[in-house]
């Protein structure tokens, strides 16, 4: 049975092995220690800890996604209802949405039943057979805040899957990515999962000075 995590080094001249490990590997590099994972649809490697050790292989951070990306209509449809979600007074309330790959082609948004307030959502099925468990893509919506992650997102967010926050949704629309492989995470250019609506502003493109 594979392990649930490896420990490598990273020595110069020498590929890494395949990734064996049930859910990640470490890696210590040349210019960190690094930690990297697989599951069918991505695999990701990137650098959780920075440090100089000499005489190892310097590693980069290196994503490959192996799905389809989000169509643009689907993330404005998902921009849309989260304008819309409103509590019982009219004011703003956060969403979440599940984005589940049928048949490995087909994006499909699920709303899940949720508790929902200003500043927080939180779905209310969490088993095994759920839209929860089984999504490859997690969003969820801000209201008048920037689109970033909270400290309460990181002790939510712990899955090996593709999350997202929409920010700004009434007057500057923006949305952010993160790749999170149990608990670890590395934020990715929006477009490297959807396709972006010229309405919308990719957070963490616009940092890396991308157009």
């Amino acid at each position: 049975m594979p392990p649930l995590a490896n420990y490598l080094i990273g020595q110069p001249g020498i590929p890494l092995p395949p990734i064996t490990a049930n859910l990640y590997e470490y890696v210590l590099a040349g210019n960190g220690v690094f930690i990297r994972g697989a599951r069918r649809e991505f695999t990701v490697q990137f650098c959780i800890a920075p440090c100089d050790v000499r005489g190892l292989a310097r590693l980069e951070t290196q994503i490959e996604i192996r799905i389809p990306r989000v169509p643009a209509e689907q993330l404005r449809s998902m921009l849309h209802l989260a304008q819309h979600a409103q509590d019982s007074h009219g004011q703003p309330v956060e969403i979440i949405f599940h984005l589940l790959l049928d048949d490995g082609v087909n994006w499909r948004v699920v709303i899940p039943k949720q508790v929902q307030l200003p500043a927080s959502a939180k779905p209310m099925d969490d088993s095994v057979g759920s839209s929860y468990a089984q999504a490859l893509i997690e969003v969820h919506s801000h209201a008048d805040m920037a689109a970033w992650f909270s400290t309460f997102d990181d002790y939510d967010e712990t899955g090996c899957r593709v999350y997202a926050v929409l920010g700004r949704i009434f007057d500057r629309p923006e949305i952010r990515v993160r790749v999170g492989l149990h608990g670890y995470r590395c934020e990715i250019p929006t477009s490297l999962i959807f396709e972006m609506p010229p309405e919308m502003c990719d957070c963490v493109a616009a940092e890396e000075g991308q157009p």
